[in-house]
């Protein structure tokens, strides 16, 4: 009985198959480390956070999951806190969320913990971490002319550290490159396009700038 909005697919298509379904298929693909293709807490947040930058780049997210995805961090430290169940539901209530959606969101919180706060379950705090991980990595990667990392990432369930210390194997050959690849990571030039203008942008001040500069300089 799950129904999706229309939003919902390309995210979700993003999301868990272009990236972790893709990751453990290439990774059981592997013709030597077969352990690719297995998921592991080390690989956690590098997985959430290739797959929540896949959303963002195909421009499959919207502002409204972002926002739910950054409201999770903050239920989770409440969470730890003491903050109980009620708490954290009020806490999406008042953010804007339905009642359906805010017991969602505060469950997730909640799994396998204490209803009562303090025991939680952490892993929704990696998703926002591990999209800044990703984008950080990847700007740096093409800055320093590894244009393959961003592959690299698709060879099977890695984390980034592993994508460096890998290097030479990947080189050599005894590492595969996958099989499988969304098209943003195939299209290598507009990938790289994104990534030097995020940088780019990245240095300029928007504290030091208002809306009105911008009717004064035009003319």
């Amino acid at each position: 009985s799950t129904c999706f909005a229309p939003k919902d697919i390309p995210q979700l298509l993003q999301h868990e198959v272009f990236v972790h379904t893709v990751t453990m298929l290439n990774g059981r693909e592997q013709p030597f480390l077969k352990s690719m293709g297995l998921g592991a807490p080390r690989t956690t947040r590098t997985q959430e956070g290739l797959a929540l930058f896949a959303e963002l780049i195909t421009t499959s997210i919207d502002v409204a999951r972002l926002r739910r995805i950054a409201l999770r961090v903050k239920a989770v430290q409440l969470g730890i806190d003491g903050a109980n169940f009620l708490d954290i539901f009020k806490l999406f209530l008042d953010s804007g969320q339905n009642e359906q959606e805010s017991y969602q969101s505060a469950m997730r919180v909640f799994r396998g913990g204490d209803v009562n706060g303090r025991i939680v379950c952490t892993k929704d705090v990696v998703y926002l971490g591990g999209l800044i991980f990703i984008h950080t990595f990847l700007r740096k990667a093409i800055s320093q002319g590894k244009i393959f990392f961003p592959h690299y990432l698709f060879a099977g369930r890695l984390s980034l550290g592993d994508v460096v210390a890998l290097e030479e194997f990947f080189e050599s050959g005894y590492i595969a490159l996958p099989q499988y690849e969304p098209k943003w990571i195939v299209d290598r030039p507009s990938l790289v396009a994104f990534l030097v203008y995020s940088a780019f942008a990245d240095r300029i001040n928007l504290s030091t700038i208002q809306l009105g500069d911008f009717s004064a300089r035009e003319l």
